[in-house]
């Protein structure tokens, strides 16, 4: 099996983890930012994680990911339910830790943007979606509160 990743992405942490729990090998491929190709060949669009099953098939969305290969041996990890307060605090600050890491990420050296095309690809998407990374950045005091 592989497993389609970015580096910093929570949800394909969370496809990570568990191949550790369940002690299986898993190749993981990090593709980089500006490979749209690539899963749009695979699931028609671009997003992470995606796992190429044994038969070669492909599998996106975490949970629909931790679910099947929870599925294929014990002990299970993954048949516990989501409390709801847990889910209503993660929606209510989620948005505050995208603004809070987001412009911080262009400063590691993640894979997936290892390039200066797929850096400035990830710098163009995070601006889209969360507004000037450097007005972020200088607004930390105000988004700690």
């Amino acid at each position: 099996m592989k497993l389609y990743v970015y580096d910093h992405c929570p949800f394909c942490v969370r496809a990570r983890m568990i191949f550790g729990l369940k002690k299986l090998a898993v190749e993981q491929v990090f593709l980089l930012d500006d490979d749209k190709e690539t899963p749009i060949s695979m699931i028609g669009k671009k997003m992470l994680p995606i796992l190429q099953k044994e038969d070669g098939s492909y599998l996106p969305e975490s949970l629909d990911i931790v679910h099947y290969i929870d599925s294929l041996n014990e002990p299970k990890y993954a048949n516990g339910t989501i409390f709801p307060e847990i889910e209503t605090w993660s929606k209510a600050v989620s948005s505050v830790v995208y603004k809070l890491v987001t412009p911080r990420f262009t400063e590691t050296d993640f894979p997936e943007i290892s390039t200066t095309k797929a850096r400035e690809a990830y710098i163009e998407r995070s601006t889209k979606s969360h507004g000037d990374l450097g007005e972020l950045k200088k607004e930390t005091h105000t988004l700690l509160v």
